[in-house]
């Protein structure tokens, strides 16, 4: 019996028209049937249903869809209710924030059941020498194959879901997960390294709550403190961000003048700084140079080597969950996102 997999289109480059890159306003049927036409071996692999929630750039996708999308996930693939929906599920999407959305659903959908598999392309379908063809029909076949995690396929690799990273605007193998190799590799057959795909550690759990109101800082040399702390501490308290994001330099390091009393002022006013690096591979060691350390004093939170989209996506979901404190939730490895030692 074909195994099932559901697709759900949510735009991006791969679904558009040519000429003129036109987004295409397409029933789920009419893009079933586009999709067939073009890429016919999705038929020898899988049984294949499509549904389209949306039909954004990914550039205007928020947590609002990422909620929708994981509650499309359980209610219509039936992620989470064993013997129910699909196989696999396959998430057409926009490169651009792709990985904040594979960051977002790896943690929204804990414990995982089936594969939820992302990708999109560089080129549309309609486009000479478009990678959409290889890179849906490889995306199909791993909705196929029981990996338990969110992963991204694209080009010749499939990755971590929250530990990649679009590294190329222009190469058709467009996403890297800096510091972890591929879970699996594309040629003429699919490899995949089994023994490091997750599996399950309790029982489904669909958290969906987020809480947008999160900043970001990406440190430079000659960055002005004061504006910052005017940024965030200015205004009044419901209008101030639930939590700070510093990019710092190398493996945690700050220019200690100007930011330890910004970070001090923000702990006490109760909003939680996180520590992330700028480099693309590496961890943050705030225990390394006194900079990093007046940090650790100061009470901040150590994201280690996790990407900058995951960090966000943790953020924005840490913050309404009602068990936890932010600083607990980065103290655990919730999907493969953070290596904690």
């Amino acid at each position: 019996m074909a195994s099932r997999v559901l697709i759900v289109h949510t735009g991006g480059t791969l679904g558009m028209g040519m000429p003129g890159h036109r987004r295409l306003d397409l029933q789920a049927k009419e893009h079933l049937d586009r999709l067939v036409k073009q890429v016919p071996e999705l038929l020898e692999i899988a049984d294949c249903e499509l549904i389209s929630p949306f039909n954004l750039d990914s550039s205007d996708i928020n947590p609002g869809h990422w909620t929708q999308l994981a509650e499309l996930l359980v209610e219509k693939g039936g992620v989470g209710q064993a013997g129910e929906g699909y196989d696999g599920i396959v998430v057409i999407h926009g490169t651009d924030t792709m990985a904040f959305t594979a960051s977002a659903l790896a943690l929204m959908l804990r414990n995982l059941d089936r594969p939820v598999v992302l990708t999109g392309s560089q080129r549309s379908l309609d486009a000479w020498r478009s990678d959409a063809r290889a890179n849906l029909a490889s995306a199909v076949e791993v909705a196929t194959m029981g990996l338990k995690e969110v992963v991204l396929v694209f080009g010749d690799v499939i990755l971590r879901g929250c530990r990649a990273v679009k590294t190329d605007a222009n190469s058709y193998r467009a996403f890297q997960a800096p510091g972890l190799s591929p879970l699996g590799t594309i040629g003429t057959q699919i490899d995949v390294d089994w023994e490091r795909v997750r599996q399950p550690s309790g029982p489904f759990q669909l958290q969906t709550a987020m809480d947008q109101r999160v900043m970001t800082v990406p440190l430079f040399p000659g960055l002005d403190a004061a504006r910052v702390y005017d940024s965030v501490l200015a205004s009044e308290s419901h209008h101030r961000p639930r939590a700070v994001v510093l990019q710092a330099f190398g493996v945690g390091n700050i220019p200690r003048l100007g930011f330890l009393p910004l970070v001090q002022a923000l702990g006490e006013a109760t909003i939680p700084v996180i520590v992330g690096r700028q480099c693309l591979r590496g961890h943050t060691d705030l225990e390394l140079y006194p900079g990093g350390r007046s940090l650790l004093d100061a009470g901040v939170i150590e994201a280690r080597n996790m990407t900058y989209e995951a960090i966000i996506a943790k953020t924005m979901w840490g913050l309404p969950q009602p068990e936890k404190s932010l600083q607990d939730w980065f103290s655990e490895n919730i999907a493969g996102e953070v290596n904690l030692h």
